[in-house]
């Protein structure tokens, strides 16, 4: 555990169209506008997303977002969640994460949601080259991202950030309100391939 929580993200990250923001202060004003994202676009993160239904109002985000999963997994240093905003405007265009940091194995999982006005524009793309940069050069070897097979937007966005595809994991997970199982693609980028295409630019 020494080693994860010797790994230290900032706070904020930049790209040329956006800022990766680390969620803080922790507030209800905060919380009430991530809410107000995702309900906007329920419909939308609904099919690919479980906890999406279990969010009902802004005191959920504050609770079971904020401060369950993004203080406490920050503080352990085996999640680094960042709010995605436009550089100019400040307006929340969703979220982007490194998960399950694991610094014996150097290896973490970026995963995302974009708000569904904010789709079409590469800023999901933008956003995953920002926080992989950070975290090859802060020490991890491998970066995966999962996501469902029919979930086309984020195969996209994997397929563009130079994922390779390792293989689909078959049912591996089971939808109760979808009533079936779901296949996963398994999308990795190793530090060495990040490496060679910074190289050349």
């Amino acid at each position: 555990m020494s080693q994860t929580q010797s790994l230290i993200f900032p706070n904020k990250l930049e790209g040329k169209r956006i800022v990766l923001m680390r969620p803080e202060p922790i507030s209800m004003d905060l919380a009430a506008e991530i809410y107000a994202e995702v309900d906007a676009s329920r419909d939308f993160l609904r099919p690919w997303l479980p906890w999406v239904d279990s969010t009902h109002s802004a005191e959920d985000e504050l609770v079971h977002y904020l401060y369950d999963y993004v203080s406490k997994k920050w503080k352990e240093g085996v999640a680094f969640p960042y709010l995605i905003r436009h550089k100019e405007t400040q307006q929340l265009l969703g979220s982007v994460d490194i998960m399950h940091v694991d610094m014996e194995h150097k290896s973490g999982e970026i995963g995302y949601w974009l708000s569904q006005k904010a789709t079409g524009f590469g800023y999901m793309t933008e956003a995953v080259s920002v926080l992989e940069s950070k975290a090859f050069e802060l020490g991890l070897n491998r970066i995966v991202i999962r996501n469902d097979t029919r979930n086309l937007p984020s195969v996209g966005v994997a397929k563009r950030s130079g994922y390779r595809l390792e293989g689909v994991l078959r049912q591996d997970t089971w939808l109760p309100d979808q009533h079936k199982w779901r296949d996963t693609n398994l999308w990795s980028k190793l530090k060495s391939e990040w490496s060679q295409a910074h190289s050349k630019d």
